[in-house]
């Protein structure tokens, strides 16, 4: 059967959101919409066929700003899918530097307010957004259950207790940073384990461990049902960028069976169920020492919270129901795209896109001198000229 739809899925590097994408564009391939990846640094304009609607997944680096003022100058729709508000990042990381400066912040705003589509699963998150756009759509966030096919949670007398997420997420754990001490010293059975992240102040023991960040989303998935966690934490300090999340955490522990506990705060306030399918718990410490006593100390109610979750991420959540409502929207936005569109012209492009890698190169320098100095510069040159060797 020939696509009804076809979307170019245009993406700045292979992350979690990314693989994510890819899920649920091959499930609306069942749906009549077909779908191909390329990534914003070897687009060319070829790649955008008169058939076809470009997506930018995430996309704030300079060069989205050179394609989308093409693509509007041509008269052609695309769309533009966001999962986190980049303009309320909090701290001092690199990553917050990056989303502060000038060039990508214009970059953000030309491509989301001149988007056809804005996409978000967040109604906070796309609540921020209306500022820039007037066609933002909130659509249903998923889980891929093929992906824990198969996968047997290791047989363990211990009582694991486990977080799994990005070196970013650091800061989010100093709420539960301060409980693992006295947990561990009345409950001899616990063990902690951290992926990707460690809280500060805690260093790696017999009951406290520490896996390294793994980039692969399927594998990622699949270590956290094989671990067996006994409870799952979510913990999310409350301002406006975590609450512009997604319910990632819920449809993880959900569909592991892992009993959760989440901050109370949207994204986790607006869909799990107090005492029913996990437990909210607000950001006072003694909160979050009250609701992981009740779990250790009760199993039957920690089993039944697990199965609970499970059946309602399984029944809201479940990559193959949701991607009817994603394929009916790549629909809906192929019927807008206008008769007179024009075709791309490499040559204009060109010149922009050498302008636009010129001033990337200077911004990604420049925060990589602020976070390291000149020794980080030199050896992150070193590492992209051997990478380019190896090529």
């Amino acid at each position: 059967m020939s696509s009804l739809v076809n979307i170019l899925v245009i993406i700045e590097a292979e992350i979690a959101t990314t693989h994510l994408i890819e899920q649920i564009m091959k499930a609306c391939g069942e749906h009549g919409i077909g779908h191909r990846t390329q990534f914003l640094d070897r687009l060319q304009a070829s790649d955008i066929t008169a058939d076809s609607i470009p997506l930018f997944v995430r996309c704030a680096d300079p060069l989205v700003l050179s394609w989308t003022q093409a693509l509007v100058d041509a008269n052609r729709p695309y769309a533009y899918y966001i999962d986190d508000n980049f303009w309320r990042i909090v701290g001092h990381t690199p990553l917050a530097a990056y989303y502060r400066h000038p060039l990508v912040r214009a970059s953000l705003k030309f491509a989301i307010s001149h988007a056809k589509a804005v996409i978000a699963n967040s109604v906070e998150l796309g609540r921020f957004l209306s500022s820039f756009s007037n066609h933002v759509t909130v659509l249903p966030t998923f889980f891929d259950f093929s992906l824990i096919e198969g996968v047997k949670p290791s047989l363990t007398d211990e009582m694991r207790i486990g977080f799994a997420g990005s070196p970013s997420r650091v800061d989010d754990l100093d709420l539960i940073s301060n409980l693992i001490g006295p947990t561990l010293e009345r409950f001899p059975k616990t063990v902690f384990e951290f992926a990707g992240v460690l809280p500060k102040g805690v260093a790696v023991g017999e009951r406290v461990r520490f896996f390294p960040h793994n980039g692969d989303y399927n594998a990622y998935i699949r270590f956290q049902a094989e671990r067996n966690w006994a409870i799952g934490l979510a913990p999310l300090l409350d301002h406006e960028a975590n609450r512009g999340k997604t319910d990632n955490k819920y449809r993880e522990y959900g569909a592991c069976r892992i009993t959760g506990i989440y901050s109370d705060i949207p994204p986790y306030s607006d869909v799990v169920k107090h005492s029913v399918t996990g437990l909210l718990v607000n950001g006072a410490q003694l909160s979050w020492s009250e609701a992981l006593t009740t779990l250790l100390e009760q199993p039957d109610k920690r089993a039944t919270l697990a199965n609970a979750a499970f059946a309602d991420v399984k029944s809201r959540y479940d990559v193959s129901h949701v991607s009817h409502q994603w394929a009916g929207f790549f629909k809906q936005l192929a019927e807008h795209r206008s008769g007179d569109a024009k075709p791309l012209y490499q040559s204009s492009l060109k010149a922009k896109r050498f302008w636009r890698r010129f001033e990337r190169i200077k911004l990604h320098l420049t925060i990589i001198y602020e976070e390291g100095g000149v020794p980080l510069v030199i050896q992150r040159i070193v590492r992209k000229l051997r990478r380019y060797g190896k090529a």
